[in-house]
């Protein structure tokens, strides 16, 4: 199983340049992975000086152009494509991730967790979603939410062997809790974030890169630097990333009133 990481700037709120640049991107590179993993927002950027600039630009699953382009991309070169895409669903409006094959939208995850910025602009999703591919179950995991145990705990228990971490973070913190998710649930955590910067007159927002794969022993199979690059890495999802963690339904149990309290602040 090959999982290629593209990890991009974004030309901030024009979509049609971000998807030119993941063509290029892929047309350039020596192989592509089964599965190429995106970064968070990457055709929109993610700090707006309105929530009407992003809204404005979210686009319905079903009919937007980022998908379909998605689509067309990921026929040509035999691969799952994993991106974050701004969502619109009946009025509302969500930080998703898409999961796309050569013949469309495989299926969507709504980003669960919200930082004090995603709160501004979307509602909050409310599902976990899983999807198997050549014989593997992969989950969807967008920036903060790695940040919560019981989110990751709970795609343990689904049988999750692989977590494909879409992110748009700033500091090195994201990274670290990367390697300790990957510990705690025996399972692979393939994080892509973003570079570059977004700047309105309140918040400049700037991403550090480093995108990674970490194995469920912690090992870092692969971390870019700060720089715009690509990497495909092989992964050899083995049968102890199967296992669910021991004691997981009971320290589920146990966090569960704080989890849901934090959900809502």
């Amino acid at each position: 199983m090959e999982i290629s990481l593209i990890q991009t700037d974004v030309f901030y709120k024009d979509k049609i340049k971000n998807l030119e640049l993941v063509a290029e991107v892929l047309a350039n590179s020596e192989r592509v992975g089964d599965i190429v993993v995106l970064p968070e927002l990457f055709s929109t950027g993610y700090i707006f000086e309105s929530p009407l600039d992003i809204q404005a630009l979210c686009e319905d699953y079903d009919t937007g152009p980022t998908i379909s382009a998605l689509s067309r991309l990921a026929a040509k070169y035999g691969t799952t494509i994993v991106a974050g895409v701004a969502e619109v669903d009946k009025g509302q409006f969500f930080n998703s991730v898409a999961v796309i094959g050569g013949k469309g939208l495989i299926g969507k995850y709504r980003k669960i967790t919200q930082t004090n910025i995603d709160k501004l602009y979307f509602s909050r999703g409310d599902t976990l979603f899983t999807f198997e591919y050549q014989g593997v179950t992969f989950g969807i995991a967008v920036c903060f939410d790695l940040w919560f145990p019981e989110l990751i705990r709970e795609y343990s228990k689904l049988g999750v062997e692989v977590l494909l971490h879409p992110a748009n973070f700033g500091g090195e913190q994201s990274l670290h809790i990367s390697k300790a998710r990957a510990i705690e649930n025996s399972v692979y955590v393939v994080t892509c974030n973003r570079i570059g910067c977004d700047v309105t007159a309140d918040i400049v927002g700037e991403y550090c890169g480093k995108s990674q794969i970490c194995a469920p022993s912690g090992e870092l199979l692969v971390q870019f630097g700060g720089e715009a690059g690509v990497k495909t890495v092989n992964i050899a999802v083995e049968s102890s990333a199967r296992k669910k963690v021991i004691g997981v339904d009971l320290i589920a149990e146990m966090n569960a009133v704080n989890y849901q309290l934090a959900l809502t602040k």
